[in-house]
């Protein structure tokens, strides 16, 4: 009997001891951050259906979307960067303050760019945009918050502090909502949508760089700072990130307003709606490994982490909570679907997040692999990895949308599919165990 009392007190205590691991730890607050972040915005959309037209909701989700592709062309991959290099800094306060800048100064030119030459040039479907001041300040304000937040996010993780990046998602998924509500009853229609959600994107950053992140790096107080010889080494490295970034973000952020662009005004905004929710939906699945190999890769860059052993752990655990989600998804789909109210979403969206579900395997498959390239700081096959996926959503989305018999479930095949065709490739450059490749240098070269 006593026995196997100690046998179940050594159980529960090497458990216990596994589950307040680093690892574990920021695994476990980054999944909380974007369950909260949907479980939320299920509520947020109630909101919005109930008192917006499909078509209004769809075109300003199309704008966020589309602006937050521009935020990551001013990132310059330094978000991943800072994961990595960190760590390592002597001075943390002034190598994060100097991204800040770079990307802040760089999103706000990036969204000057987008109102006198993208919208009228390549989105004319967006050019309501051009006619009001209110949306011209609240793109520049919206663009430039987009673009700073990874830093200060990847920054709490770094540190092993995911839980603060927790904090600013629940600020933003409350304060959405009720943005949501005030709004409604001075400013309706697209505009109304668009202005609660920059809103409490905005507040939520200056949170999370103001009260949060300061007391994980103490001494630290947000300004603009330019100390590019604190960023050089890094730059190199993010510089790849960067290239892989952007390209990555296009078979993220551009299916929307590709659906805008193919499907016309017309069908467009509320086509991109269901596509929206049922993306949305299934990125809950995305959400387990996206979460669980980003705390690894936080975990790895430090001196003192046997890479092969935490590794198996983050595989574990993320196969372990995976395999029953999608088990979890198939079943429940319709019933969460049905939960945005109207019932067109659940009609509609059905088949395009059924389809979506699929894509988790791949995405789980690439997160290993990819994270491993990162860790040896290779970053030419992030790039060739992300130019196939978004190649292949895009391109064959393009022309599936065009096809009637498919639709918007034509691009949630191609999107499950530029996933997948990318894995052969990943496996091949990052098969290696972490023992057959020397630990690199600090300033390793960027591209190899």
């Amino acid at each position: 009997m006593e026995d196997a009392r100690d046998r179940m007190v050594r159980l529960v205590g090497r458990a216990w001891d596994r589950a307040s691991s680093p690892l574990y730890r920021n695994a476990f607050f980054l999944m909380i951050t974007s369950v909260v972040g949907n479980g939320l915005g299920f509520f947020f959309w109630i909101v919005l259906s109930n008192r917006y037209q499909t078509v209004d909701i769809g075109a300003a989700i199309t704008l966020f979307a589309t602006l937050s592709f521009l935020a990551s062309l001013g990132l310059l991959g330094q978000g991943t960067g800072l994961v990595r290099y960190l760590p390592e800094a002597e001075d943390k306060g002034a190598l994060v303050n100097t991204a800040l800048t770079v990307t802040g100064l760089l999103c706000l030119g990036l969204s000057v760019i987008f109102l006198v030459v993208g919208v009228p040039v390549f989105l004319p479907e967006l050019s309501f945009v051009l006619r009001d001041p209110l949306y011209v300040l609240t793109i520049v304000v919206c663009t430039v918050t987009l673009g700073v937040a990874p830093i200060l996010d990847q920054a709490a993780i770094a540190v092993r502090r995911a839980d603060l990046q927790t904090w600013r998602n629940t600020t933003f998924a409350v304060l959405k909502i009720y943005f949501a509500l005030i709004i409604v009853s001075v400013l309706s229609g697209r505009a109304g949508v668009f202005l609660s959600l920059t809103l409490a994107w905005s507040v939520s950053v200056l949170v999370l760089g103001f009260a949060l992140l300061p007391r994980a790096l103490p001494g630290y107080v947000p300004r603009p700072q330019l100390r590019i010889q604190a960023l050089r080494p890094m730059l190199r490295f993010s510089l790849g990130n960067y290239v892989a970034a952007v390209i990555g973000a296009g078979a993220s952020s551009l299916p929307l307003p590709l659906i805008y662009v193919v499907l016309g005004s017309n069908a467009g905004p509320t086509n991109a709606a269901y596509f929206y929710v049922a993306s949305i939906v299934a990125g809950l699945l995305f959400i387990i490994p996206g979460a669980v190999f980003t705390s690894f890769y936080a975990e790895a860059s430090h001196a003192d982490t046997d890479r092969r052993d935490a590794e198996r752990k983050a595989t574990l655990l993320s196969l372990g909570l995976l395999v029953p989600a999608i088990g979890v998804m198939f079943a429940f789909s319709e019933t969460m679907l049905r939960l945005f109210g109207d019932p067109l979403y659940a009609r509609e969206a059905i088949t395009p997040l059924r389809i979506l579900t699929f894509a988790s395997i791949p995405v789980f498959l690439n997160s290993i692999l990819g994270t491993r390239v990162r860790i040896r700081k290779r970053t030419l096959p992030l790039i060739v990895a992300a130019a196939i996926t978004t190649v292949i959503t895009l391109g064959l989305g393009y022309v599936l949308l065009q096809n009637p018999d498919f639709g918007i479930d034509g691009l949630a095949y191609a999107t499950v599919l530029g996933q997948a065709v990318a894995t052969p490739y990943l496996y091949y450059v990052a098969r290696e165990s972490f023992e057959a490749i020397p630990t690199e240098p600090i300033l390793a070269p960027p591209l190899e």
